[in-house]
């Protein structure tokens, strides 16, 4: 697990020093552009770090408790391209967090990867046609800790790559000016991986036979995007998709919604309240939910020089 981890941060480390090279005279959540145009003419960079602790101990506490110590670490940067009628998204994000209780083995509290990468051509006022493509999976493996609170490697249910889902789509995109983003794929593929052998057994995330690595879905993809700026320093952002596959039972849409709350203290310190709602009947024939309260350290910058055309 610890080399996957380290691969996954050096990958991110060498975009950050490729598109980071100037100095930049104060971190925050704006800060403007002081790279020169030719090392990143019509290119806009943003990038956000952010470590949260959590941390409890007891000694002689009548009431009782239990010492523990949590952390959790996400990574989101994007790079976007865009000149003329062209634009080109490409975003990638990182979040793992682990729970230790004294006496009992970590618990996992978060653990995700996600890439994704749009083109488009603008077609009409607002509107283009595109192409995008999103990589998804997790790094360590998942357990299901009722059952094996001792858990080891073999009482696995999830691992990396196994679940891992990749999708290409081909459709439009709805992106009037502010932060309201339509996205509609009536031809897309989305391809579940399983490279994990012990995970592969029929009716694991949708596996038509033992030992199949992978199984592919053909169906229509929506989504809605939307950032509102509640108050100042307090920042909402919602993401709402479904996905629907042609060649088997229509009527069963899997549907994601990610919702965010980013309430900013200064520069540095920020908290963050996140709710996920996830219905997917080949994972789970129910609905999974998961909602976080981070309070931490963060790091922002955004770098940018659009293309004026």
């Amino acid at each position: 697990m610890s080399r996957k981890i380290v691969f996954l941060y050096l990958f991110l480390f060498n975009f950050l020093i490729l598109f980071s090279q100037e100095k930049v005279d104060k971190p925050s959540t704006e800060i403007k552009d002081t790279l020169s145009a030719k090392k990143i003419s019509n290119w806009e960079v943003l990038g956000r770090n952010s470590l949260s602790l959590s941390q409890n101990a007891f000694s002689n506490w009548v009431a009782g408790g239990t010492n523990s110590f949590g952390v959790n670490v996400k990574t989101n940067y994007e790079f976007n391209y865009k000149k003329g009628k062209h634009i080109w998204n490409n975003k990638v994000s990182i979040a793992y967090g682990q729970l230790s209780n004294e006496g009992e083995k970590p618990k996992k509290t978060d653990d995700n990867v996600f890439i994704s990468s749009t083109y488009g051509n603008e077609i009409s006022n607002h509107w283009y046609g595109s192409i995008a493509m999103s990589l998804q999976t997790q790094i360590a493996n998942g357990y299901d800790y009722n059952t094996y609170p001792n858990y080891t490697p073999k009482d696995r249910r999830s691992a990396f790559m196994a679940p891992g889902y990749f999708t290409l789509g081909v459709g439009f995109e709805y992106k009037p000016q502010g932060k309201f983003q339509l996205s509609l794929y009536p031809i897309t593929s989305k391809t579940t991986f399983v490279l994990d052998k012990k995970l592969q057994k029929k009716g694991n995330f949708g596996l038509r036979n033992d030992g199949d690595s992978e199984y592919l879905e053909l169906g229509a993809y929506i989504g809605i995007k939307y950032e509102l700026e509640i108050m100042k320093n307090i920042t909402w952002k919602s993401d709402l998709n479904f996905f629907t596959n042609y060649l088997s039972h229509t009527e069963r849409i899997d549907m994601n919604f990610n919702t965010i709350f980013d309430m900013k203290v200064n520069d540095y310190v920020s908290a963050i309240l996140s709710f996920n709602a996830l219905y997917d009947h080949d994972q789970l024939k129910k609905m999974q939910i998961k909602q976080t309260l981070g309070i931490g350290f963060t790091y922002a910058f955004k770098n940018t020089n659009k293309d004026k055309s």
